[in-house]
Protein backbone atom coordinates (compact mmCIF):
# COMPACT_ATOMS: atom_id res chain seq x y z
CA UNK A 1 0.00 0.00 0.00
CA UNK A 2 1.67 3.43 -1.36
CA UNK A 3 1.31 6.32 1.39
CA UNK A 4 1.51 10.02 -0.27
CA UNK A 5 2.88 12.48 2.03
CA UNK A 6 1.56 16.47 2.38
CA UNK A 7 4.33 18.73 3.99
CA UNK A 8 2.61 21.58 4.42
CA UNK A 9 4.34 24.36 6.03
CA UNK A 10 4.93 27.81 5.23
CA UNK A 11 7.91 30.58 5.51
CA UNK A 12 6.98 33.61 8.30
CA UNK A 13 8.45 36.61 7.41
CA UNK A 14 10.42 37.99 10.37
CA UNK A 15 7.83 41.20 10.67
CA UNK A 16 4.69 39.10 10.39
CA UNK A 17 2.87 37.55 14.13
CA UNK A 18 0.97 34.79 14.23
CA UNK A 19 -1.51 34.62 17.72
CA UNK A 20 -1.16 30.18 16.84
CA UNK A 21 0.52 28.03 15.19
CA UNK A 22 0.17 24.72 13.49
CA UNK A 23 2.50 22.46 12.28
CA UNK A 24 0.67 19.47 10.11
CA UNK A 25 2.26 15.81 8.98
CA UNK A 26 -0.83 15.02 6.45
CA UNK A 27 -0.65 11.64 5.02
CA UNK A 28 -2.58 9.63 2.15
CA UNK A 29 -3.06 6.06 0.92
CA UNK A 30 -3.34 6.61 -3.12
CA UNK A 31 -6.47 6.18 -3.23
CA UNK A 32 -7.59 8.68 -1.20
CA UNK A 33 -5.12 11.38 -1.93
CA UNK A 34 -7.91 13.31 -4.04
CA UNK A 35 -9.90 13.50 -0.81
CA UNK A 36 -6.61 14.55 1.22
CA UNK A 37 -6.27 17.27 -1.31
CA UNK A 38 -9.52 18.36 -0.11
CA UNK A 39 -9.43 18.64 3.42
CA UNK A 40 -6.09 20.70 2.62
CA UNK A 41 -7.89 22.89 0.82
CA UNK A 42 -10.69 23.15 2.93
CA UNK A 43 -8.37 23.94 5.97
CA UNK A 44 -6.40 26.79 4.50
CA UNK A 45 -9.65 28.41 3.11
CA UNK A 46 -11.13 28.43 6.70
CA UNK A 47 -7.73 29.25 8.67
CA UNK A 48 -8.24 32.29 10.71
CA UNK A 49 -6.10 34.82 9.99
CA UNK A 50 -4.57 34.99 13.31
CA UNK A 51 -2.87 31.78 12.63
CA UNK A 52 -0.19 30.29 10.62
CA UNK A 53 0.81 26.90 9.56
CA UNK A 54 4.81 26.08 10.01
CA UNK A 55 7.05 23.35 9.99
CA UNK A 56 8.45 24.57 13.36
CA UNK A 57 8.82 21.98 15.93
CA UNK A 58 8.12 24.40 18.31
CA UNK A 59 4.39 25.44 16.62
CA UNK A 60 1.44 25.84 19.15
CA UNK A 61 -0.52 22.60 17.55
CA UNK A 62 1.92 19.53 16.17
CA UNK A 63 -0.44 16.79 15.04
CA UNK A 64 -0.62 14.15 11.94
CA UNK A 65 -3.28 13.09 9.62
CA UNK A 66 -3.58 9.89 7.58
CA UNK A 67 -6.34 9.33 5.13
CA UNK A 68 -6.83 5.62 4.10
CA UNK A 69 -9.36 4.07 1.92
CA UNK A 70 -10.84 0.31 2.67
CA UNK A 71 -11.53 -0.80 -0.90
CA UNK A 72 -13.66 -4.40 0.65
CA UNK A 73 -16.35 -2.00 3.10
CA UNK A 74 -15.82 1.36 0.42
CA UNK A 75 -14.77 3.52 3.19
CA UNK A 76 -12.47 6.42 3.57
CA UNK A 77 -11.12 6.77 6.90
CA UNK A 78 -9.33 9.75 8.49
CA UNK A 79 -7.35 9.60 11.47
CA UNK A 80 -6.36 12.84 13.37
CA UNK A 81 -3.09 12.69 16.07
CA UNK A 82 -2.56 15.46 18.44
CA UNK A 83 -1.09 14.47 22.07
CA UNK A 84 -2.71 11.57 23.50
CA UNK A 85 -5.68 12.88 21.51
CA UNK A 86 -7.04 10.28 18.61
CA UNK A 87 -9.97 11.51 16.76
CA UNK A 88 -11.80 9.20 13.70
CA UNK A 89 -14.14 10.16 11.05
CA UNK A 90 -15.51 7.51 8.13
CA UNK A 91 -17.15 7.96 4.66
CA UNK A 92 -18.64 5.71 3.02
CA UNK A 93 -20.09 6.95 -0.55
CA UNK A 94 -22.85 4.87 -0.45
CA UNK A 95 -23.81 6.02 2.74
CA UNK A 96 -25.86 8.61 4.62
CA UNK A 97 -23.00 11.04 5.10
CA UNK A 98 -22.18 13.50 2.41
CA UNK A 99 -19.12 13.93 0.84
CA UNK A 100 -18.19 17.69 1.61
CA UNK A 101 -19.42 16.59 5.69
CA UNK A 102 -16.86 14.02 5.51
CA UNK A 103 -14.50 16.80 4.63
CA UNK A 104 -15.71 19.49 6.93
CA UNK A 105 -15.04 16.49 9.97
CA UNK A 106 -11.73 16.39 8.58
CA UNK A 107 -10.51 19.99 8.24
CA UNK A 108 -12.38 20.85 11.41
CA UNK A 109 -10.40 19.35 14.00
CA UNK A 110 -7.30 21.79 13.51
CA UNK A 111 -9.76 24.41 12.83
CA UNK A 112 -11.45 23.95 16.32
CA UNK A 113 -7.78 23.87 18.01
CA UNK A 114 -6.89 27.03 16.24
CA UNK A 115 -10.57 28.78 17.24
CA UNK A 116 -10.82 27.39 20.57
CA UNK A 117 -7.10 28.74 21.60
CA UNK A 118 -7.79 31.75 20.19
CA UNK A 119 -11.12 31.87 22.19
CA UNK A 120 -9.41 31.52 25.54
CA UNK A 121 -7.09 33.99 24.68
CA UNK A 122 -9.26 36.60 23.27
CA UNK A 123 -7.28 37.47 20.45
CA UNK A 124 -9.63 37.42 17.57
CA UNK A 125 -11.11 39.83 15.70
CA UNK A 126 -14.32 42.28 15.77
CA UNK A 127 -16.58 38.79 13.63
CA UNK A 128 -15.13 35.21 14.82
CA UNK A 129 -16.16 31.75 13.65
CA UNK A 130 -15.56 29.56 16.80
CA UNK A 131 -16.92 25.95 15.62
CA UNK A 132 -16.20 24.59 12.48
CA UNK A 133 -17.96 21.07 12.91
CA UNK A 134 -20.30 19.86 10.14
CA UNK A 135 -22.90 18.68 12.45
CA UNK A 136 -25.30 21.25 14.08
CA UNK A 137 -23.81 24.02 17.08
CA UNK A 138 -26.19 26.19 18.76
CA UNK A 139 -27.59 27.44 21.94
CA UNK A 140 -24.51 28.85 23.84
CA UNK A 141 -23.97 30.60 27.11
CA UNK A 142 -20.37 31.89 29.06
CA UNK A 143 -19.14 32.68 32.11
CA UNK A 144 -15.80 33.72 33.02
CA UNK A 145 -14.59 29.86 32.89
CA UNK A 146 -16.95 28.06 30.39
CA UNK A 147 -18.46 28.16 27.63
CA UNK A 148 -21.20 26.09 26.93
CA UNK A 149 -23.17 25.06 23.62
CA UNK A 150 -25.65 21.86 22.63
CA UNK A 151 -23.91 20.04 19.25
CA UNK A 152 -24.94 17.07 17.44
CA UNK A 153 -21.25 16.00 16.86
CA UNK A 154 -20.48 13.47 19.11
CA UNK A 155 -23.34 10.82 17.85
CA UNK A 156 -26.17 12.78 16.39
CA UNK A 157 -27.77 13.07 19.50
CA UNK A 158 -27.53 17.01 20.62
CA UNK A 159 -25.21 16.88 23.66
CA UNK A 160 -23.88 19.77 25.86
CA UNK A 161 -20.18 20.83 25.63
CA UNK A 162 -18.24 23.15 27.61
CA UNK A 163 -14.86 25.12 26.40
CA UNK A 164 -12.65 25.78 29.30
CA UNK A 165 -11.71 29.61 28.60
CA UNK A 166 -8.33 28.96 29.62
CA UNK A 167 -6.82 26.37 27.96
CA UNK A 168 -9.88 26.09 24.86
CA UNK A 169 -10.27 22.67 25.65
CA UNK A 170 -13.44 20.96 24.75
CA UNK A 171 -15.16 19.10 27.40
CA UNK A 172 -18.07 16.72 26.22
CA UNK A 173 -21.05 16.29 28.64
CA UNK A 174 -23.07 13.27 27.08
CA UNK A 175 -26.36 12.13 28.70
CA UNK A 176 -26.85 9.31 26.87
CA UNK A 177 -30.83 8.68 26.16
CA UNK A 178 -31.56 12.41 25.74
CA UNK A 179 -31.23 15.49 23.77
CA UNK A 180 -30.38 18.65 25.34
CA UNK A 181 -31.17 21.99 24.25
CA UNK A 182 -30.60 26.04 25.92
CA UNK A 183 -27.97 25.28 28.43
CA UNK A 184 -27.33 27.96 30.58
CA UNK A 185 -24.32 28.70 33.36
CA UNK A 186 -25.34 29.49 36.92
CA UNK A 187 -24.11 32.64 38.80
CA UNK A 188 -21.90 31.08 40.48
CA UNK A 189 -20.86 28.80 37.24
CA UNK A 190 -21.34 25.47 40.03
CA UNK A 191 -24.47 23.95 37.81
CA UNK A 192 -25.46 23.60 34.41
CA UNK A 193 -29.13 24.35 33.48
CA UNK A 194 -30.98 23.19 30.23
CA UNK A 195 -34.00 21.47 28.57
CA UNK A 196 -33.59 18.09 28.11
CA UNK A 197 -35.87 14.59 27.16
CA UNK A 198 -34.13 12.17 29.42
CA UNK A 199 -37.53 11.10 30.88
CA UNK A 200 -39.09 11.06 27.27
CA UNK A 201 -40.99 14.99 27.07
CA UNK A 202 -39.19 18.29 27.21
CA UNK A 203 -38.47 19.04 30.96
CA UNK A 204 -36.09 21.61 32.57
CA UNK A 205 -33.09 20.02 34.42
CA UNK A 206 -29.66 21.57 36.03
CA UNK A 207 -26.73 19.71 37.27
CA UNK A 208 -23.11 20.03 38.41
CA UNK A 209 -20.34 21.25 36.12
CA UNK A 210 -17.93 18.30 37.58
CA UNK A 211 -17.10 14.79 36.59
CA UNK A 212 -19.46 13.28 38.08
CA UNK A 213 -22.04 15.13 36.37
CA UNK A 214 -24.75 12.26 34.94
CA UNK A 215 -25.59 11.12 38.43
CA UNK A 216 -26.18 14.03 39.85
CA UNK A 217 -29.05 15.53 37.78
CA UNK A 218 -32.20 16.39 39.29
CA UNK A 219 -35.92 17.33 37.17
CA UNK A 220 -36.62 20.67 37.56
CA UNK A 221 -40.59 21.38 36.16
CA UNK A 222 -43.24 18.70 36.67
CA UNK A 223 -46.23 17.64 35.41
CA UNK A 224 -47.14 15.83 31.79
CA UNK A 225 -46.77 18.93 29.73
CA UNK A 226 -43.40 20.53 28.09
CA UNK A 227 -41.58 23.13 29.76
CA UNK A 228 -38.34 24.54 27.58
CA UNK A 229 -36.40 27.45 27.32
CA UNK A 230 -34.79 27.87 30.81
CA UNK A 231 -32.70 30.83 32.66
CA UNK A 232 -31.39 31.55 35.74
CA UNK A 233 -32.78 34.58 37.71
CA UNK A 234 -29.58 34.26 40.33
CA UNK A 235 -28.04 31.15 41.89
CA UNK A 236 -31.21 29.67 43.47
CA UNK A 237 -34.04 30.49 41.64
CA UNK A 238 -34.95 29.77 37.69
CA UNK A 239 -37.93 30.71 35.35
CA UNK A 240 -38.81 28.73 32.42
CA UNK A 241 -41.49 28.24 30.18
CA UNK A 242 -44.44 25.58 31.04
CA UNK A 243 -47.08 24.39 28.29
CA UNK A 244 -50.95 23.64 29.46
CA UNK A 245 -53.51 22.07 27.89
CA UNK A 246 -54.43 25.28 25.81
CA UNK A 247 -51.16 27.24 26.04
CA UNK A 248 -48.04 28.00 28.03
CA UNK A 249 -47.30 30.24 31.00
CA UNK A 250 -43.90 31.45 32.96
CA UNK A 251 -43.04 29.41 36.05
CA UNK A 252 -40.20 31.04 38.64
CA UNK A 253 -39.02 28.31 40.86
CA UNK A 254 -36.67 28.11 44.22
CA UNK A 255 -34.03 25.30 44.08
CA UNK A 256 -33.83 25.11 47.77
CA UNK A 257 -37.18 25.16 48.67
CA UNK A 258 -38.16 23.90 45.22
CA UNK A 259 -41.50 26.58 45.72
CA UNK A 260 -42.74 27.68 42.44
CA UNK A 261 -45.05 30.69 40.99
CA UNK A 262 -46.27 30.84 37.98
CA UNK A 263 -47.46 33.86 35.93
CA UNK A 264 -50.37 33.51 33.11
CA UNK A 265 -49.97 36.58 30.77
CA UNK A 266 -51.94 38.56 27.78
CA UNK A 267 -50.25 36.67 25.30
CA UNK A 268 -51.32 33.77 23.27
CA UNK A 269 -47.64 32.37 23.56
CA UNK A 270 -44.32 33.29 25.53
CA UNK A 271 -41.22 32.36 25.17
CA UNK A 272 -37.44 32.37 25.95
CA UNK A 273 -37.59 34.38 29.61
CA UNK A 274 -34.52 35.89 30.72
CA UNK A 275 -33.72 37.74 33.35
CA UNK A 276 -33.90 41.63 32.71
CA UNK A 277 -33.39 45.26 33.97
CA UNK A 278 -35.95 45.30 36.62
CA UNK A 279 -37.84 42.24 35.94
CA UNK A 280 -38.13 39.03 33.51
CA UNK A 281 -37.21 39.73 29.47
CA UNK A 282 -39.55 37.48 27.75
CA UNK A 283 -40.38 36.80 23.84
CA UNK A 284 -44.56 37.37 23.59
CA UNK A 285 -46.90 36.13 20.55
CA UNK A 286 -50.20 37.93 20.10
CA UNK A 287 -52.27 37.03 16.78
CA UNK A 288 -49.16 36.72 15.18
CA UNK A 289 -46.79 39.04 16.09
CA UNK A 290 -44.18 38.61 17.86
CA UNK A 291 -42.34 41.03 20.27
CA UNK A 292 -40.37 41.60 23.40
CA UNK A 293 -41.52 42.15 26.90
CA UNK A 294 -40.40 42.78 30.37
CA UNK A 295 -42.68 41.19 33.10
CA UNK A 296 -42.11 43.87 36.44
CA UNK A 297 -41.83 43.08 40.11
CA UNK A 298 -44.96 44.24 39.97
CA UNK A 299 -47.25 42.53 37.96
CA UNK A 300 -47.32 44.96 34.97
CA UNK A 301 -45.92 44.31 31.68
CA UNK A 302 -43.75 46.89 28.92
CA UNK A 303 -42.93 46.55 25.61
CA UNK A 304 -39.32 46.86 24.93
CA UNK A 305 -39.36 45.94 21.27
CA UNK A 306 -42.21 45.31 19.33
CA UNK A 307 -41.74 46.35 15.27
CA UNK A 308 -43.53 45.14 12.20
CA UNK A 309 -40.47 42.81 11.73
CA UNK A 310 -41.00 40.32 14.76
CA UNK A 311 -38.12 39.98 17.56
CA UNK A 312 -36.92 36.87 19.04
CA UNK A 313 -34.17 35.21 21.25
CA UNK A 314 -33.75 38.43 23.98
CA UNK A 315 -30.88 38.93 25.77
CA UNK A 316 -30.54 41.56 28.83
CA UNK A 317 -27.02 42.85 29.80
CA UNK A 318 -27.30 46.32 31.80
CA UNK A 319 -29.15 48.70 29.69
CA UNK A 320 -28.71 46.99 26.58
CA UNK A 321 -31.14 44.13 25.05
CA UNK A 322 -29.69 41.80 21.69
CA UNK A 323 -32.72 40.17 19.81
CA UNK A 324 -32.66 38.37 16.26
CA UNK A 325 -34.72 39.95 13.92
CA UNK A 326 -35.44 40.06 9.97
CA UNK A 327 -35.39 43.41 8.78
CA UNK A 328 -33.90 43.18 5.40
CA UNK A 329 -34.47 39.84 4.58
CA UNK A 330 -32.45 38.17 6.71
CA UNK A 331 -32.42 37.19 10.38
CA UNK A 332 -29.71 39.35 12.03
CA UNK A 333 -28.48 40.75 15.70
CA UNK A 334 -29.47 43.59 16.73
CA UNK A 335 -28.83 45.35 20.07
CA UNK A 336 -30.81 48.15 22.00
CA UNK A 337 -29.73 50.95 23.81
CA UNK A 338 -33.12 50.86 26.66
CA UNK A 339 -32.21 54.21 27.69
CA UNK A 340 -32.14 55.78 24.50
CA UNK A 341 -34.16 53.52 22.47
CA UNK A 342 -31.14 53.75 19.49
CA UNK A 343 -31.28 50.02 17.99
CA UNK A 344 -28.02 48.78 15.55
CA UNK A 345 -27.10 45.73 14.10
CA UNK A 346 -24.26 43.18 15.34
CA UNK A 347 -24.36 40.89 12.09
CA UNK A 348 -24.34 43.36 9.07
CA UNK A 349 -20.98 41.53 7.78
CA UNK A 350 -22.81 37.88 7.93
CA UNK A 351 -25.22 37.41 4.73
CA UNK A 352 -26.45 34.56 6.41
CA UNK A 353 -29.65 34.23 9.30
CA UNK A 354 -28.33 34.21 12.73
CA UNK A 355 -30.33 33.43 15.78
CA UNK A 356 -30.30 32.88 19.42
CA UNK A 357 -27.92 35.81 21.02
CA UNK A 358 -25.79 35.43 24.38
CA UNK A 359 -24.37 37.97 25.86
CA UNK A 360 -20.45 37.08 27.86
CA UNK A 361 -20.41 37.59 31.66
CA UNK A 362 -18.94 40.78 30.91
CA UNK A 363 -21.01 42.12 28.25
CA UNK A 364 -18.54 42.61 25.81
CA UNK A 365 -19.18 40.00 23.39
CA UNK A 366 -22.21 38.40 21.66
CA UNK A 367 -22.03 34.85 20.74
CA UNK A 368 -25.13 33.55 18.38
CA UNK A 369 -25.69 30.56 15.73
CA UNK A 370 -25.26 31.08 12.21
CA UNK A 371 -27.31 29.37 9.53
CA UNK A 372 -25.39 29.55 6.35
CA UNK A 373 -27.53 28.34 3.48
CA UNK A 374 -27.01 24.23 2.76
CA UNK A 375 -24.92 23.68 6.01
CA UNK A 376 -26.00 23.01 9.51
CA UNK A 377 -25.33 25.82 12.35
CA UNK A 378 -22.29 26.93 14.41
CA UNK A 379 -21.56 29.11 16.92
CA UNK A 380 -20.26 32.40 15.90
CA UNK A 381 -18.62 35.62 18.35
CA UNK A 382 -19.35 39.23 17.63
CA UNK A 383 -17.43 41.93 19.97
CA UNK A 384 -20.35 44.17 21.43
CA UNK A 385 -19.76 47.93 20.50
CA UNK A 386 -21.88 50.75 21.35
CA UNK A 387 -21.92 53.00 17.68
CA UNK A 388 -20.99 56.78 18.71
CA UNK A 389 -22.68 59.64 17.57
Amino acid sequence: MKKTLFSIFAIIPLLSFAIVTLNLSLFSTDQASSVLMDVKSKIFELLPEEATVTNSATATFSMTFFLSYDATDNVYIGEWRYKDETVRYEYNPGGYKYYRDFVMECASFPLEKVSFYLFSKGEFPEVFRLTYHPALDEYSDFSSEYFVFSSERLSGNRNLFLIDRKNGKLIPLPVYGSSEYFPRISPDQKYLLFQGSLHGNWGIYYMPISKDYSSKIKLISRGRFAAYNPNWLDENTVVYVQEDATSNHLVVKDLVTMREKTYDLPFDWVFTPVKGRDGIVFVGLKESDFGIYELLPDGTVTVLENSPYNEFDPDVFGNYLIFSSNRDGVFRIYAKDLESGKVWCLTEKIPYDAFYPAFSEDGKLVAFSVYEKGSEPDIWIVRFRVPQE
